[in-house]
C-alpha cells in the first residue's frame, strides 16, 4: 500500500526545514552549481594560498589526486582580489561538472558586503551574454549585496522560460534557464516580498519555480497547493509537489500550522502533498502538540488516514510519541512498519529500554 510506504519513508526522511536562511538547493542542478545562493558572510583574507594561487594548482595538477586537494582547498578559502575572482570564473567557464562548479560557488559563497572594489567586476560578468557568465555574476552580485546589480538580475529573472523543464532544451538554453532560476531564487532571497509576483508570474512557466516558493514564500503558497494539485494541469501540480517538498522555516511552519492541519485532515488533497504536509507538522511541534497530533490519530476511523498523523507524531521524536510508536512496534501487521517503530525507539530511548517496552506483549 502506497500509504504504509509513504509512513515507512518517514524513518528516512530529510529535514523539512532550513536550519538558518541557507538554503540547500535541489541536487538536481545538473551543470551549474550543487546548491543555491546562501546569504552571504563576512570574509577574510585566506591564511593560506590566495585563490588565485590554488586555481592555478588546480589547472597545472596532472594527478587526480592534486586536482581533488586544490578543490578541496578552493571551496574553503575566500576570494579577497579582483584576481582571485578572475581565476575563478575561468575555471567556472571551462568546467561544468558539479565538483568543480560546487566549490568555486563554495569559495564565491565566503564573499560578504565589504568588498565594494569587487563589484565592477560581477557586473560585468551580467552584462555578458553568456548564461555562465551570468550565472557567476549572480551569485557573486548577492553575496556582495552589490544593490546596483539589482536591476540586471531582474532583467534575467524576467524572461520567458525558454521551456519548462531543463531536459526540453539544448546545452545553451539549459544554462540560460538555470541562470534565470538562480536570478529568481536570488531575488526571492533579497527582496523577499517585493519580488513575490515576479516569481509567481514565473511559477506559471516553469513548475520548478515551485520550490523557490515553497522555500522563501510558504506563507502565500499553501493556501494554494490544493487548487494547483487538483487542477489537473501538468505544470501546477508538478509546482505543488515542488513547493510542499521544500524546506521551510520553523517560524513559517508555526504561523501556518493551522492551514496545514486543515490540509492533513483534507482527505480530497492530494496524498503526497498531505505526506509533505504531516512531515512539515510533526517537525515543527511541541510536545504539547504532538499529544494533540495523538488524539487525532486515535479518534480517526480510517487506518489510511491514521497513517497521515502517524507519520507527523513520528517523525517529531517527542517523548510523547513513545506510546504510540510501542503500539505500532507491537500490534501493526505491517512488517515494515513494525521494523521502523522499533528502530526509532531503539534509537531514541536506547535498545534495552525499547525492547523492554515491547516485550510485554511478546509474553502473552
Amino acid at each position: 500500500m502506497k500509504l504504509f510506504a509513504a509512513l515507512a519513508a518517514v524513518w528516512m526522511c530529510s529535514p523539512a526545514f532550513a536550519a538558518t536562511e541557507a538554503y540547500a538547493e535541489e541536487a538536481s542542478l545538473p551543470h551549474a552549481v550543487a546548491k543555491g545562493p546562501e546569504a552571504p558572510a563576512p570574509s577574510t583574507a585566506p591564511v593560506g594560498p590566495s585563490v588565485a594561487l590554488l586555481t592555478q594548482r588546480f589547472t597545472g595538477a596532472t594527478k587526480d589526486s592534486d586536482k581533488t586537494l586544490a578543490l578541496q582547498q578552493i571551496a574553503k578559502t575566500a576570494p579577497v582580489s579582483g584576481q582571485d575572482i578572475s581565476n575563478l570564473y575561468d575555471l567556472f567557464a571551462r568546467f561544468s561538472d558539479p565538483y568543480t562548479r560546487g566549490a568555486i560557488m563554495e569559495s564565491l559563497g565566503r564573499l560578504g558586503p565589504g568588498h565594494p572594489q569587487l563589484e565592477p567586476l560581477f557586473m560585468t560578468y551580467l552584462r555578458q551574454p553568456e548564461p555562465d557568465a551570468q550565472l557567476f555574476g549572480v551569485n557573486g552580485a548577492f553575496r556582495l549585496r552589490a544593490r546596483a546589480a539589482l536591476p540586471l538580475i531582474r532583467e534575467i529573472a524576467g524572461r520567458r522560460f525558454a521551456a519548462r523543464e531543463t531536459t526540453e532544451t539544448n546545452m545553451g538554453e539549459r544554462n540560460a534557464w538555470w541562470t534565470q532560476y538562480e536570478a529568481l531564487s536570488v531575488l526571492a532571497q533579497w527582496e523577499g516580498d517585493k519580488a513575490y509576483d515576479l516569481v509567481s508570474s514565473k511559477g506559471l512557466e516553469s513548475a520548478k519555480v515551485g520550490a523557490i516558493l515553497g522555500r522563501y514564500y510558504w506563507r502565500q503558497t499553501l493556501p494554494r497547493l490544493k487548487a494547483w494539485s487538483a487542477s489537473g494541469e501538468l505544470i501546477a501540480t508538478e509546482r505543488a509537489a515542488l513547493a510542499v517538498s521544500a524546506q521551510i522555516d520553523l517560524a513559517d511552519a508555526k504561523a501556518t500550522r493551522p492551514g496545514m492541519i486543515a490540509l492533513l485532515r483534507d482527505p480530497k488533497v492530494d496524498t503526497e502533498i498531505r505526506h509533505n504536509i504531516a512531515l512539515k507538522v510533526g517537525l515543527s511541534s511541541s510536545d504539547e502538540e504532538v499529544e494533540a497530533l495523538v488524539a487525532e490519530h486515535d479518534k480517526t476511523a480510517s487506518p489510511d488516514e491514521k497513517l497521515y498523523w502517524a507519520a507527523a507524531i513520528f517523525v517529531s521524536r517527542s517523548q510523547k510519541a513513545v506510546p504510540l510508536l510501542v503500539r505500532y512496534a507491537r500490534q501493526t501487521e505491517n512488517e515494515t512498519m513494525r521494523t521502523g517503530a522499533l528502530a526509532q525507539l531503539k534509537d531514541m530511548l536506547g535498545d534495552a529500554e525499547a525492547q523492554a517496552l515491547i516485550e510485554p506483549e511478546k509474553k502473552k
